[in-house]
């Protein structure tokens, strides 16, 4: 997205545990980094050159954010907080980088970008942005989610600015998924500031399912979702890196 004039705008990097200001967002350093999903659940800067790659995931309707998530506490006011998240993850289908060789901040909005095969008409997409620190612990950084028929990108005005791609979720719009065909999803993710230390992993995680807030879609609690990652079908994050 082009930057914007906003006023003053504060915000946090964490890692860094600074305030900031700024009157332009996007930052005007910014640069995209994309980071794409590889073999061996990796996630790398290069793109796939093999023309076959994909993952399975059989959807665990079982797994949530918990309690104190940023739905349940907004309306609350209790501070979001999420535990260690190394047990969640073992049931989501996750892709590590290497450990950073430097220290990496990302600020803004990150963008997924996923090319997936589905058992269902319908689903729930989740992604979340972990830091994965070497001792093994894993921190929930950011997260974002679409339900799959909205996955339709709409040339019309939105109603305010975006800083991704523009779902009208109108039923004119609606695009049910076919089953066995590829169909590409993408999303931006909550915005965020924070600073990735060298030997840190970035991890995207993905899942089928949030029980802790959203209902699941009837008939497509428990679908097969297939990830393409190959040559002719890219799955890859845009991280809004910070130069300098």
């Amino acid at each position: 997205a082009e930057p914007i004039e906003t006023g003053v705008l504060e915000y946090y990097t964490l890692g860094e545990n600074r305030w900031k200001l700024t009157r332009v967002w996007p930052l005007p350093q910014t640069r995209m980094q994309r980071m794409y999903l590889s073999a061996d659940h990796g996630l790398r800067p290069d793109p796939p050159v093999d023309q076959t790659g994909s993952d399975i995931y059989h959807v665990d309707p079982n797994t949530g954010t918990g309690q104190n998530n940023r739905w349940h506490t907004q309306v609350g006011g209790a501070p979001v907080y999420h535990p260690d998240r190394r047990e969640a993850d073992e049931r989501l289908l996750v892709y590590d980088s290497p450990p950073l060789q430097t220290d990496m901040e990302i600020t803004g909005h990150p963008v997924i970008h996923l090319n997936v095969r589905s058992t269902a008409p319908d689903g729930q997409f989740f992604a979340y942005l972990e830091a994965v620190l070497p001792d093994g612990t894993v921190k929930l950084v950011t997260e974002g989610q679409l339900r799959a028929i909205h996955r339709k990108i709409s040339d019309d005005t939105p109603p305010y600015t975006m800083f991704g791609p523009y779902h009208s979720c109108k039923r004119a719009d609606a695009m049910p998924l076919l089953p066995g065909e590829v169909a590409q999803i993408a999303f931006d993710l909550f915005p965020i500031s924070v600073l990735f230390k060298a030997g840190w992993r970035i991890r995207v995680a993905i899942a089928g399912a949030d029980k802790d807030v959203f209902a699941p879609i009837p008939g497509c609690e428990a679908p097969e979702i297939t990830v393409e990652r190959n040559a002719s079908y890219q799955s890859f994050i845009d991280l809004p890196t910070i130069l300098g």
